[in-house]
């Protein structure tokens, strides 16, 4: 087998390719984990409690995006200073569990606490909620960190692609199994589950409590099972901190050592800035701009879920036939199509042209219209494709990363992904500030996109592998 790509591959080829492709216990345990995690992106950030959080508890679908977006911006910047020493301070100490561990049992009852925020901020002002969102986003990211560069150590290089692959699919397949709960035992009865009060909104409130719930079992498996980074021999002091962060600042001095990883990174950032919101804003535009109920937006979140679990094994595919690179860049111009769909979508829009006294075109329960329809579609283009894009990136870097430094490059890449995750909310809370639109609000991501296809040209590495 021979890399079919416009420039040397500096990883190591011969572990790359050689192995088998099944997953061992390590790597399905690794996986698991995300399992856990994605729900709360999904469910709480995406579909239901945050469009619940700008619709009711805020009580203005644009007032509800703007503080959402403008909080991004905080715990994005927050997220710039935190995660860059801790995933460099990690790499001089080896082991993630540990940390691993006290970022997810800081999480869980940040995530639960979410119940309190009732309708109209009666129990929980809504700044306080938004800076519950802001606390566990910076969690989130810096577990992101860690759970990101166990990768190398959890599994064998033939597994990773496949590995990476499995947790967002995974993660999607929990996020169906909550919707399809919340949807039948919480939405649809006239007496939900439990005794909760539709009155109350408690359906939506407990969303959090069920996601957290569901965390905490998922990640049971990755630290009992999962392999784990030895130790250096360093410890956790000063010492170790001053350590990594030298390591860190090195590595990025001597760039041009690596200069298609590096490219890579930017290309990365970009366009994970602009799929972050994507994911995080799309339920809050949706139930502000089509005006969908939580039934409704339960049901559009399930189809999300669908596309995601579908993206992640399109990711695998593309990956094997065109190479991580081209398959990259495939996913990102498919997420274009879908937001561009999205965005050109109103009840009573398609694709940016007006239709005059849209009439249902089926007797369904929901989603009865064109525009309703068309919109759909284009977001469960947008997300198959996303969520793909998550899969090949981690996949790319795996092929441009030296493997004596894969560990310190996956680290680099979720600190720059990161540190600049501030960039697309901001852009999105001014934009949406400025016009008083939802639509306008995501013209900015459309360009973020964009430039980080074209700088993926520049990346020589990541070509197809022929087999032979």
């Amino acid at each position: 087998m021979a890399i079919m790509s416009a420039g040397p591959e500096v990883t190591d080829t011969s572990d790359a390719i050689s192995g088998s492709r099944k997953l061992d216990r390590s790597a399905w345990s690794w996986a698991t984990y995300q399992a856990g995690r994605d729900p709360y992106i999904g469910l709480v950030n995406g579909f239901l409690f945050a469009p619940y959080f700008a619709t009711t508890v805020v009580g203005d679908g644009v007032k509800g995006q703007a503080m959402i977006a403008h909080m991004g911006m905080i715990s994005g910047l927050t997220v710039a200073f935190v995660a860059p020493v801790l995933g460099a301070t990690v790499d001089t100490l080896g082991p993630r569990k540990p940390w691993l561990a006290l970022v997810t049992i800081i999480l869980l009852p940040l995530m639960m606490s979410l119940w309190f925020a009732a309708p109209g901020g009666t129990i929980l002002p809504p700044w306080i909620v938004v800076c519950i969102f802001g606390a566990i986003s910076v969690l989130l990211s810096c577990g992101e960190v860690l759970f990101s560069s166990m990768l190398t150590s959890a599994a064998a290089p033939r597994m990773r692609p496949m590995a990476s692959g499995l947790a967002l699919s995974l993660g999607n397949v929990t996020s169906i199994a909550l919707l399809l709960f919340i949807l039948l035992a919480l939405m649809l009865p006239d007496k939900p589950m439990f005794g909760l009060s539709k009155e109350a909104y408690e359906p939506d409130r407990i969303v959090p409590v069920l996601v957290a719930l569901n965390f905490a079992v998922c990640a049971i498996p990755l630290f009992l099972f999962s392999k784990d980074a030895d130790h250096t021999g360093s410890k956790a002091d000063g010492a170790s901190v001053k350590a990594g962060v030298g390591a860190l600042f090195s590595l990025i001095r001597n760039w041009k050592q690596n200069s298609d990883a590096m490219i890579y990174l930017l290309a990365r950032t970009l366009a994970q800035d602009a799929g972050g919101v994507l994911l995080i804003l799309c339920g809050v535009y949706a139930a502000g701009v089509m005006g969908w109920d939580g039934t409704q937006m339960l049901v559009y979140g399930l189809l999300g879920c669908v596309a995601g679990l579908i993206g992640g094994v399109l990711a695998g595919w593309l990956d094997e036939t065109f190479g991580p690179k081209i398959a990259f860049q495939i996913e990102i111009a498919g997420s274009v199509i879908g937001l561009i769909g999205i965005i050109g979508a109103s009840p009573a829009r398609i694709l940016f042209l007006p239709i005059a006294d849209p009439q249902p075109v089926w007797n369904g329960p929901m989603f009865t219209t064109l525009p309703e329809l068309v919109f759909v579609f284009f977001g469960f283009l947008g997300f198959v494709f996303q969520i793909a894009a998550w899969s090949s990136s981690r996949t790319l870097l795996t092929r441009l990363a030296p493997a004596s430094q894969m560990g310190a490059f996956f680290g680099l890449a979720a600190l720059a992904g990161n540190s600049t995750s501030w960039l697309g909310p901001m852009f999105v809370g001014i934009f949406t500030s400025i016009f008083h639109s939802q639509q306008a609000g995501f013209v900015p991501v459309t360009i973020l996109f964009a430039a980080g296809f074209v700088l993926l040209f520049f990346v020589k590495g990541g070509g197809a592998i022929e087999k032979t």
